[in-house]
């Protein structure tokens, strides 16, 4: 009998162990859904309409070239656009003090939208590339944020890079223009007249005709536009080399440059307007 109570004891008192080494390692239900959550907030990606400038800068993280592309595309675009709404809305007040328009009748000019697209283009494919690029060497060759390193930054970008890179955009400009003409324009409608009576010796002709064009351009709108630009991106690149991140700067000189594409889209089509084309 004492040895039947004996092996009952022995069998309890195995199970009280075996159940408390498991109740040890077994995890908490609390735990588990603390560390799913913890992970899946890591993972989880900010809102767009929540916090759109989080969520700038994590593309800017992820696809950095593709970022800015997308966004110095629009900026150059809507200066564009604010160039047209500008010189239309001055056209119409001109007008209004010489005739009895109604509303309707001042606006009823329509935007040049292959012209905004053109500075798109041009702001997505050219402008974005190149001065990522070209910040990016600028930073990793001249480091520091000290009022000398500032100063060679500043003079390698506004005195060397400003003045070889407004001749070229400027020519990429024309040579859109040239390629994309304004369906309807008298221009237009000149060249297309002029192609079917010359036959193939209107190729040359229209080669010149480019190269004419951008060295006109490149002589009458360079050094305004070079003298102006000055006046407005050397102050401004001046504070964001010193203030603004590395990878917030392209998003800060498209910022400037809305406005500087406004001025550069008037400079380029001045006189259009009271042309008519």
């Amino acid at each position: 009998m004492s040895n039947l109570s004996r092996g009952i004891g022995r069998i309890i008192g195995f199970q009280r162990l075996t159940w408390k080494k498991k109740s040890h390692h077994k995890p908490s239900s609390s735990s588990s859904f603390s560390t799913s959550t913890s992970s899946s907030s890591t993972t989880s990606s900010p809102s767009m309409l929540r916090n759109p400038l989080q969520w700038y800068v994590s593309k800017l993280d992820t696809h950095p070239l593709t970022t800015k592309i997308i966004t110095s595309g629009l900026i150059s675009g809507s200066g564009d656009l604010l160039c047209q709404y500008l010189t239309a809305k001055q056209s119409s007040n001109d007008d209004d003090e010489s005739s009895n328009n109604s509303d309707m009748e001042k606006y009823e000019k329509p935007f040049n939208w292959m012209r905004t697209l053109r500075f798109t283009i041009l702001g997505s494919f050219l402008v974005a590339p190149t001065v990522h690029v070209w910040y990016g060497f600028l930073m990793s060759s001249i480091p520091g944020s000290g009022v000398m390193a500032i100063a060679k930054r500043l003079f390698c970008d506004q005195g060397l890079f400003a003045p070889l890179f407004l001749p070229t955009f400027l020519s990429c400009l024309t040579i859109l223009e040239h390629v994309t003409p304004d369906y309807g324009s008298d221009r237009n409608d000149n060249d297309n007249n002029n192609t079917h009576m010359m036959g193939d010796s209107s190729d040359n002709n229209n080669n010149s005709d480019l190269f004419s064009r951008i060295t006109t351009r490149l002589r009458n709108d360079v050094p305004d536009a070079l003298v102006v630009g000055w006046s407005m991106w050397i102050p401004s690149m001046g504070f964001m080399f010193a203030v603004i991140p590395g990878k917030f700067q392209v998003l800060f000189s498209n910022g400037v440059g809305f406005v500087w594409n406004a001025y550069l889209s008037w400079r380029t089509h001045e006189g259009e307007e009271a042309d008519g084309g």
